[in-house]
């Protein structure tokens, strides 16, 4: 419909008024209506301001919803006006009907004015206070939008503690929304920390929140230290509940908190991926792609951690087959799932399904599939002859990308099984015709030049593209075709004398690409000097290919991990790299296990339930199964285990401690000596003196310690990796250079820095002068690698030589302590 503008604000406004005058109910909410109706059009209705306040005098619900919608929409661009609706909206928030009281404050709230805060403020303390849950849950979202006003009208007054008190509510939405509205207001401070009291009350009140809710709940658990394995154990216990919701991010919440609780259990994680597959594999079969494609890259993530979590989802390896109208998307992760899936069992029939993705319409999924056939040839000799036979097959079809593709595989495969070659020589004949893309061609000539004497016409293979060598658009196809040319001349100087010369010439003498000229010039050069010490160089045999590199190194995979159930495994990028600003505080971080016992062995039972020997941990859930139980210790002195028999971890009800040992006497040094582990250190028998167990020196740095690049790297290789430690970073200007000034008046050294995008990244290093000894005489170095995204975060990974029970966080906090200026 079209509107003639010049009249119809004046025409509304009539209307307004002709039904306030008349007092008709009716024709008032038509009127509305029809403002509505224009303001969604786009249409300028502003001017009604004053109308619409007036408007909102009525006790009419629907009236009230859109009139308050109204003032939300134009309150900012009427901000003198919108202090007349002030009074209506405070007169509605102590309304008799709960729901009047609840819209009045939501819109109250959205004025998004500075200058309404002084009203905000007693509105939302009240209603915060308020016996309904509705208005309780829409005043916890009000604090929110109060504190993007102003920070120190919630921070300074009681809002922050009122609504610290609510997530203890007895409503559950009114919970989950503290918890979201506190992890915003306390953002400088990393959210909110849970305690073990706030655990408790959340997860036995689980079953009450709705998926968002349980979302934020988990979110918040992730945060949480665990004590010990019994806790760990009822956490787990509480939670598998919750694997059989239809909610993939209630799913996959979970799925984050098992893997993070059991990575230093290596046995448990595989039995908890067991347990975790079977929901895993009902959310991949979802009809909605987008949801199908996020938990796929999940599982992926969680495949490629190890072949032990491939081995688990191996017998179901047909529930990754591609369907026909799967999207690309989801059918390229399907393919690099089945590359990892494949073993001497499924490597047939995950080659051939693969095959037939070789002719899909798209040519990246063909490509891809190539690609996966040749990974798991490369993974596992007893498939290589029979890959090799598809793929010399696949070099023979009259597609340029797939001979393309199936060239460069083949060259990789040769490589690590030089013995399949004479297999494949007659296809290479064939292909070389048809390959057309640079990488093919570089692959064919490579295999011309290696295997020259296996390939009766290699020489005459070669001469069409030397006679186009000057036309060739490709560098690497030219410094390849020189390279081939001259490890052909070698095995076969008769025919390839006057072609070698051919191509010399055009290449140091035509040419414009300084690359294949300079290689040029150094290939005449070296056969000017002497031909045996060519032969020697350029035909230098080779080692065969144990494996080859990957695309991501270990490291950055693990950190990615660490980022599960986040964006970070769908962009394969860690978060640093994304996230920008504040928002960095909501990237789930990892939560961190339980610390394993002395005497703990890594041999865990099955899910099914504990087995012989083993102490079933008790549930937080009265009558709920345990189906995660840990395997009690078989020391034959257990005062530990006995303690935590009569506890209800989690639940807060410990039973009263046994007396206390009376004290051992001074002579019984020797029994001291056990208790500490000092035994070896001290020599078994002699006395433990006072002097022994003195508190050590305060932690320091020494100042001006000297470490070269190769023996951090070879450190940095070595060396096991602590927790990860982030910071959020001010919005201040860094350089490298004022950043490794600040690190090193406090004896933080740099070994290397640069420029990573937005980001500033370095290698420090550092050696103590005092504080905590080391388990071994001698010295202590501290190693990190920090990555500083101004505005954005602070991520550091260390690792520490030879430190000290303590020392590691002395010097954690040393360094942020140093890095002040730029880390809050």
């Amino acid at each position: 419909a079209y509107f003639e503008k010049k009249g119809e604000v004046h025409e509304l406004r009539q209307l307004l008024r002709g039904a306030a005058a008349e007092r008709d109910q009716q024709k008032k909410r038509d009127a509305i209506k029809k403002v509505i109706a224009y303001m969604t059009l786009g249409i300028d209705v502003s001017p009604l301001f004053s109308e619409m306040v007036m408007a909102s005098a009525t006790t009419d619900l629907v009236q009230k919803k859109m009139v308050y919608l109204y003032l939300v929409n134009y309150a900012e661009s009427n901000s003198e006006l919108a202090i007349l609706a002030i009074n209506t909206l405070q007169k509605d928030c102590r309304d008799d009907d709960p729901m009047i009281r609840g819209l009045a404050l939501r819109s109250l709230c959205s004025l998004s004015l500075l200058n309404m805060v002084e009203y905000l403020q007693p509105a939302v303390q009240r209603a915060l206070e308020d016996v309904n849950g509705y208005v309780r849950k829409t005043a916890v979202i009000g604090v929110v939008k109060v504190f993007h006003l102003s920070e120190s009208a919630v921070l300074d007054s009681s809002l922050l503690d009122l609504t610290k008190r609510l997530i203890h509510d007895s409503d559950a939405h009114v919970v989950a929304n503290a918890i979201a509205a506190l992890e915003e207001i306390l953002i400088d401070e990393g959210g909110l920390q849970p305690t073990r009291e706030i655990v408790t009350n959340l997860l036995n009140r689980l079953n009450q929140f709705s998926e968002w809710g349980q979302c934020a709940v988990l979110r918040l658990l992730a945060k949480y230290h665990v004590s010990d394995e019994g806790e760990m154990f009822d956490i787990m216990n509480i939670l598998d509940s919750l694997l059989k919701q239809s909610s993939s991010a209630v799913v996959m919440s979970v799925t984050k908190i098992f893997v993070d609780l059991t990575s230093n259990r290596p046995g448990l994680q595989i039995d908890v991926l067991r347990r975790l597959k079977a929901p895993l594999l009902t959310l991949i079969a979802s009809p909605t792609p987008e949801l199908s494609y996020t938990v796929l890259v999940h599982v992926h993530a969680l495949i490629a951690r190890g072949q032990r979590h491939a081995e688990v989802f191996i017998p179901d390896f047909k529930q990754f087959f591609c369907r026909y109208n799967d999207p690309s998307y989801i059918k390229a992760v399907k393919i690099d799932i089945l590359t990892l899936l494949g073993d001497p069992a499924s490597a047939d029939p995950i080659v051939g399904e693969l095959i037939e993705y070789v002719t899909d319409v798209d040519a990246e999924i063909s490509r891809r599939a190539i690609r996966a056939i040749g990974k798991i040839a490369v993974r596992m000799p007893s498939t290589a002859e029979l890959i090799v036979n598809s793929l010399s097959g696949l070099l023979e079809l009259d597609i340029d990308y797939v001979s393309t593709e199936a060239a460069v595989v083949m060259k990789d495969l040769v490589r690590k099984y030089p013995e399949l070659f004479q297999r494949a020589s007659g296809a290479v004949e064939r292909c070389i015709k048809i390959v057309a893309e640079p990488e093919g061609k570089c692959a064919v000539l490579w295999i011309l030049g290696e295997y020259g004497l296996l390939i009766e016409d290699a020489p005459y293979l070669l001469e069409p593209m030397i006679d186009g060598f000057v036309e060739e658009q490709s560098g690497s196809v030219r410094l390849e075709m020189l390279t081939a040319a001259l490890k052909l001349f070698f095995c076969r100087p008769p025919e390839m004398q006057r072609m070698l010369g051919s191509i010399l010439e055009k290449a140091i003498e035509g040419t414009a690409h300084p690359d294949v000229r300079d290689r040029a010039l150094m290939y005449y050069r070296l056969l000017e000097h002497s031909p045996e010490e060519a032969r020697r160089v350029v035909c230098a045999p080779k080692e065969v290919v144990d494996e080859f590199q990957e695309e991501m190194d270990q490291e950055q995979k693990d950190r990615i991990f660490d980022e599960f159930n986040t964006l970070s495994i769908v962009y394969k990028q860690p978060a640093v790299k994304y996230v920008v600003a504040k928002a960095a505080s909501f990237v789930m971080t990892k939560m961190q296990p339980p610390p394993l016992g002395a005497n703990e062995q890594e041999d865990y039972p099955g899910l099914g339930g504990p087995s012989n020997g083993a102490a079933e941990a008790p549930s937080m859930l009265d009558g709920a199964p345990a189906p995660y139980a840990a395997t009690a210790s078989a020391s034959p002195a257990a005062p530990m285990a006995d303690l935590m028999d009569n506890a209800d971890l989690l639940g807060g009800d410990f039973s009263s401690p046994s007396p206390a040992p009376a004290p051992a006497p001074a002579a019984s040094t020797s029994a001291a000596s056990d208790l500490l582990g000092m035994d070896d250190l001290l020599g078994g028998g002699s006395p433990v003196t006072v002097a022994s167990l003195a508190a050590p020196p305060p932690f320091s740095l020494a100042v001006g310690a000297m470490m070269d690049s190769s023996r951090f790297e070879g450190l940095w290789a070595r060396l096991p990796q602590l927790p990860t430690q982030q910071r959020q970073a001010r919005p201040v200007a860094a350089t490298t250079a004022s950043v490794e000034e600040a690190a090193r008046r406090s004896g933080i050294n740099v070994v290397a820095s640069g420029q990573m995008g937005e980001a500033l990244k370095f290698f420090f290093f550092a050696k103590q002068a005092s504080g905590p000894p080391p388990p071994v005489p001698g010295e202590t170095w501290f190693l990190v690698e920090l990555v500083l995204a101004p505005g954005s975060m602070a991520t550091a990974n260390l690792k520490a030589d030879n430190a000290g029970a303590g020392a590691a966080e002395q010097f954690v906090a040393k360094m942020w302590e140093a890095l002040g200026h730029f880390v809050a």
